[in-house]
């Protein structure tokens, strides 16, 4: 598959709520990527898709495993890309950040879900 049909697949599986299927599908794009900052960005897609299927399934461990590199790749991570807007993913992944501790308990989580994915 192209990396523009795995992007667009990715978007797709993403914006359906299926964060398991988005999550590899952003690995499979990054595994074909050469240039960093796209790299970069595509796996901050991937680890946020992770986190939802974590908090999904309440693997609250795994959760705070991605609070330990989320942080890190949200430093360059962009408005927007392949005219996709990123502001409101990198809100939610911020939120994330501001709420789910690296160590220790986790209380209840709202708004687990990261928002839809939309052209702008």
């Amino acid at each position: 598959m192209k990396t523009d049909e795995l992007w667009q697949k990715a978007i797709d599986e993403h914006n359906k709520k299926d964060y398991h299927e988005a999550h590899e599908l952003f690995e499979d794009l990054w595994l074909e990527l050469d240039d960093r900052t796209e790299k970069d960005t595509v796996q901050t897609l991937a680890q946020a898709d992770a986190l939802a299927v974590h908090l999904e399934t309440r693997n609250l461990r795994a959760a705070q495993r991605l609070m330990r590199q989320l942080p890190e790749l949200l430093q360059t991570f962009p408005n927007n890309y392949k005219n996709i807007d990123l502001r409101e993913m990198k809100n939610w992944i911020n939120y994330m950040i501001s709420i789910i501790p690296p160590f220790g308990e986790i209380k209840d989580i709202p708004e687990k879900k990261p928002p839809n994915l939309i052209h702008g």
